[in-house]
């Protein structure tokens, strides 16, 4: 698909943190800029850095507006610096604190913007002050954005009840997408001795790690040379009670229920020997662990709610448990362990056939071409909201 681009137009990234070699984002990206467009990315910079500005992407970081008051001041100044200087066209704007921040100093300053709500967490369900803020706020932040992308229905359907967003610009796609080609199946090169199960995530409450090593210890009693590896960053961006500690990590590695692998820039390998992939999450926007395991052909184990369980065919290419329901976890990893290689294989390879017809990232890249053309094009020639809509 060519988008035509009859001079450099510039279009900024706002996203919370770098995106690594193998998201939707990070291929878009690398279009974008093959079809002529001059991009720079907004965000707090991590170790994925040296990466993104090897591929001739521009990076300012204007750190992370967090719940903190006083950082998410100096979040917006840097970010209404950075869009003044840049003189986008366009920006595109990537999950909840950036859907609010992003959009609002975007509209102060005339900028069409296309926003992608990668999840929703506790936004409608928590009290928390900050989340009370939020959902007051979005409906105003969210007013003039050309497009919104939701990773799931539900979701998308969520903000149009809440009149956060208006139908007509409202539009769901199959959450990043996932590379099946830089996905695919490997050898796992682990012994037979050992099963695997493998949890893949922030270590974060709402992730569902709790339930992941409570289930453990369970089927650990019964099967104790079962292995429960756990690979996935600290993360200090979300409430308190949120969080996990460094201690609580530390104990349930003595305790000899998991083994802690850190985190990792390259999964693939990890997914690759394990028998099993497990998210026990609350609630995603789409889970791209999810999506990447099931293109390499692993069966999961997922929760039966938003942004999991789409991802998966009950029975038939996974299986689903309850949401916070350790117990129920358990049951449904021993029904894995005992399932033989041929059944956990064809799982697999259902898996990734899904995943090819359903979750391909080029369906996702597609859509954002033509949204990104759609509203450039209309504002060449009007800057009204009536052509907000995509054909």
């Amino acid at each position: 698909m060519t988008t035509g681009v009859p001079h450099k137009k510039k279009i900024a990234v706002i996203e919370n943190s770098l995106f690594s070699t193998y998201t939707m984002r990070d291929s878009l990206m690398k279009r974008l800029m093959k079809e002529g467009y001059d991009v720079t990315v907004l965000t707090h910079t991590n170790s994925f850095v040296s990466h993104v500005e090897k591929s001739g992407l521009k990076v300012i970081n204007i750190g992370s507006g967090n719940l903190n008051p006083l950082k998410i001041l100096k979040y917006v100044f840097y970010l209404y610096k950075a869009l003044k200087k840049i003189e986008p066209d366009l920006c595109l704007i990537f999950s909840i604190r950036p859907a609010i921040f992003g959009n609002l100093v975007a509209r102060y300053l005339d900028i069409p913007t296309i926003t992608n709500i990668t999840g929703v967490g506790p936004l409608f369900s928590s009290r928390n002050l900050a989340y009370r803020v939020a959902r007051f706020v979005y409906r105003y932040a969210l007013g003039k954005t050309r497009t919104v992308f939701f990773q799931n229905y539900d979701d998308m359907h969520l903000f149009i009840k809440n009149k956060f967003v208006k139908e007509e610009i409202a539009r769901a796609i199959p959450g990043s997408g996932v590379d099946y080609i830089k996905f695919s199946p490997m050898a796992g090169n682990h012994s037979d001795d050992h099963f695997i199960f493998l949890f893949i995530g922030r270590l974060i409450k709402d992730k569902g790690i709790f339930e992941f090593v409570e289930a453990a210890r369970i089927v650990k009693k019964k099967y104790p040379r079962i292995l429960f590896n756990v690979i996935g960053p600290f993360w200090h961006q979300n409430l308190k009670s949120n969080l996990i500690s460094k201690n609580e990590l530390q104990n349930w590695i003595i305790e000899g229920i998991i083994d802690y692998e850190g985190e990792k820039k390259d999964i693939r390998k990890y997914i690759a020997r394990a028998d099993c992939i497990v998210l026990p999450s609350y609630r995603e926007g789409t889970s791209n662990i999810l999506l990447e395991a099931a293109s390499m052909e692993r069966p999961i184990i997922t929760t039966n709610t938003t942004g999991c369980k789409e991802t998966v065919e009950d029975g038939v290419t996974g299986l689903l448990c309850n949401v916070k329901d350790s117990n129920d976890l358990a049951e449904k990893m021993e029904k894995m362990y005992h399932l033989s290689s041929e059944e956990r294989h064809l799982m697999g390879k259902k898996g990734r056939q899904k995943m090819i017809n359903e979750f391909d990232k080029k369906i996702v890249v597609n859509k954002y071409l033509a949204a990104i053309d759609d509203v450039l094009n209309a504002k060449d020639y009007n800057f009204s909201p009536q052509l907000q809509t995509l054909t």
